[in-house]
């Protein structure tokens, strides 16, 4: 298992119904969650999808490399989710 950040932007709307869509598809894919940290509602530096306002939220999970990948084509089907990006944390080495 690796870990990884995921900052997530889903579309300005009712929020839980998005968040529960989120954690489903975290749990299908049986991925720990260590962190999960909203940052709120925010305005977009450009227009996505005709949106000028969306919700960010800060995921710091535990997977596997080809369940993040499972985890992308699913992100893709949804079109509340506007843009994600998963970031692999090195461990740290010491001597």
């Amino acid at each position: 298992m690796v870990n990884y950040e995921l900052v997530m932007i889903l579309r300005n709307k009712d929020i839980d119904p998005l968040k529960e869509k989120v954690k489903d598809i975290f749990s299908k894919n049986k991925v720990n969650i260590i962190l999960d940290e909203p940052w709120g509602l925010r305005k977009l530096a450009y227009h996505i999808d005709r949106e000028t306002n969306a919700y960010y939220f800060y995921y710091n999970i535990e997977a596997g490399p080809e369940t993040i990948k499972k985890m992308k084509n699913d992100f893709n089907l949804q079109a509340d989710i506007l843009r994600y990006l998963f970031i692999k944390i090195n461990a740290k080495k010491t001597a």
